[in-house]
């Protein structure tokens, strides 16, 4: 992984990502991210806000990587350097994932790597990007896009968010989550989580919602409707879906599917338990169901991602004899 830093890219931006890439929790979960840190010139190198970083390594390190990290980037009548885009499209034929921060969106778009894709940026630069750039269809309103191989995150803290979302791809739903507490970091939001919410993310002292999400998660096997739910905590169906979306940023079914599926994920990760069955204990229904919904929120096929962490577990597994 290469997270690539230049004269005044976003400081924060690089400072969180480094904190879930750049540190090495291997000892913790089996194995872990080698990343590096990479500058067209390589040495000290400043960000906005007076913070200066060291990058030993250069652009040609950055184009082996499978992964290449853009922080937030200044639009307005700015081009980026002709080798870091160059280092971009040339890491993206190999076929790299290339993630991008806030406004590092536009460095991917001078790039020419937007082209037909979704993406997200910061709201209030959202317009800017479509016209510079076209061929995207920029959604102002994502947290996280992941558009195959091409990711954008829509600010700072959604850069967290999209991060934890790589991770749970590459490392499995509870490591994520593990990652997210010790960071002391919200739970997970979704890519299509709204940028921002009417109220804070923090409820008022008393409000039932808090407690029927926790609710809901230790039940998702029940038949949820927006009557139950709302009758759960004393709401008619239209005030429990303005207070939900006020809450969470999303609609009440759109959180209870991300929350099966994520159920359905740790589920897969730990055993071998038919498909069938998970579909029950999460309350998705039916294997066939698990299998339509899981593709189309995750991207691969339940059995490719059970696949996955079978392989992972049987590589972190201590040899016979081995003390554990």
């Amino acid at each position: 992984m290469a997270i690539l830093v230049y004269a005044g890219a976003g400081s924060f931006d690089y400072i969180t990502i480094n904190e879930i890439f750049g540190v090495d929790y291997s000892a913790r979960f089996g194995s872990w991210y080698r990343t590096k840190v990479c500058a067209v010139t390589p040495g000290q190198v400043e960000l906005d806000g007076g913070v200066s970083v060291h990058a030993p390594y250069g652009l040609e390190d950055a184009e082996q990587a499978g992964l290449l990290i853009v922080p937030g980037w200044i639009p307005e009548d700015a081009v980026p350097p002709a080798a870091l885009l160059r280092t971009l499209r040339h890491a993206h034929r190999r076929g790299a994932r290339i993630m991008s921060i806030c406004t590092g969106a536009f460095i991917l778009g001078h790039a020419g790597l937007l082209d037909r894709r979704r993406v997200t940026t910061h709201w209030s630069t959202a317009g800017l990007l479509a016209t510079l750039f076209p061929t995207a269809a920029v959604d102002p309103r994502a947290l996280f896009v992941d558009d195959r191989s091409i990711l954008t995150a829509a600010g700072m803290s959604a850069g967290i968010d999209l991060a934890l979302h790589v991770v749970r791809g590459d490392f499995g739903a509870d490591a994520a989550a593990a990652l997210a507490r010790r960071l002391v970091l919200a739970g997970y939001r979704s890519g299509g989580q709204a940028q921002f919410v009417d109220v804070p993310l923090s409820p008022d002292p008393g409000d039932p919602l808090p407690d029927l999400l926790d609710w809901m998660r230790r039940n998702l096997d029940q038949r949820w409707s927006l009557r139950s739910m709302g009758a759960r905590v004393h709401m008619s169906p239209r005030t429990l879906t303005r207070r939900f979306e006020r809450l969470t940023g999303t609609t009440p079914q759109k959180w209870l599917t991300r929350e099966r599926i994520l159920a359905a994920q740790r589920l897969l990760e730990a055993g071998d338990e038919p498909i069938g069955r998970i579909a029950a204990l999460t309350g998705i229904g039916s294997a066939s169901n698990l299998r339509q919904i899981f593709r189309r929120e995750v991207g691969i096929s339940a059995q490719q991602y059970r696949a996955r962490f079978r392989s992972r577990r049987n590589t972190n597994r201590p040899p016979a004899g081995h003390p554990s």
